[in-house]
């Protein structure tokens, strides 16, 4: 499979629909449990800001992009990372115990979508690979990679459509959390440019989400026994 660019945001754009795809699941999922609807307005803005804000600063710390804050890319991870921190400041304040839960529950859907443009544009891209499915971006780097975006796009989603539907397992949220970090943490090996060896960005990134989930489930754990 050949891809050349497109003379037009199209990445820009999927982003931001990944981000309105993932809030949607999440409004209705909080209105179906019959929140206030001010206060989902409330969380919505610190949602979009916080996603932003920090999807912005993980592309200035975990990659080489230089550029100030308003010019730099965004990136889907540190986005989600910032949903997720909105999230769990907004049920501080205001005790919303479904806000976090949902909010969780949308990151590998919003992710899954955010890897569609990953995929178009020829960023993210996967290491080389000339076998089944290979996709070549002639302008970028002409030579075979493995389609890592869109194993992410299936295995992103297929994380969402399972754990939406166990949705009322009281340990969901744990578990889908483990799951992104142990699945993004385990694809960056499939990543063109990924040092043999050596740990990415990214990896460190999942290494401490795996390590604050855990540390968190044992901990409510021992108050729950207490």
């Amino acid at each position: 499979m050949v891809i050349y660019p497109i003379n037009f945001p199209i990445y820009k754009i999927i982003i931001a629909l990944s981000v309105i795809i993932g809030a949607l699941y999440v409004y209705i999922s909080l209105k179906n449990e019959k929140m206030n609807k001010k206060n989902i307005l409330i969380f919505f803005i610190m949602y979009f800001v916080l996603a932003i804000t920090f999807g912005k600063l993980y592309t200035m710390i975990a990659t080489t992009d230089n550029g100030g804050f308003f010019t730099v890319s965004l990136s889907a991870y540190g986005g989600l990372i910032g949903v997720l921190i909105a999230a769990i400041i907004y049920s501080k304040i205001y005790q919303e115990k479904y806000v976090v839960k949902y909010t969780i529950l949308s990151l590998p859907l919003i992710y899954s979508f955010t890897k569609i443009g990953c995929f178009i544009t020829g960023c993210c891209r996967g290491i080389p690979y000339d076998g089944i499915f290979s996709v070549t971006y002639p302008l970028i780097i002409n030579k075979p990679l493995f389609p890592i975006q869109l194993l992410e796009v299936i295995i992103f989603n297929i994380i969402f459509q399972i754990c939406n539907r166990y949705n009322t397992n009281k340990n969901i949220s744990y578990i889908t959390l483990i799951l992104i970090a142990i699945v993004k943490f385990l694809v960056e090996y499939l990543r063109d440019g990924h040092i043999k060896g050596t740990i990415s960005p990214n990896q460190i990134f999942s290494i401490i989400l795996f390590t604050i989930t855990i540390i968190i489930y044992l901990y409510n754990k021992k108050k729950e026994t207490n």
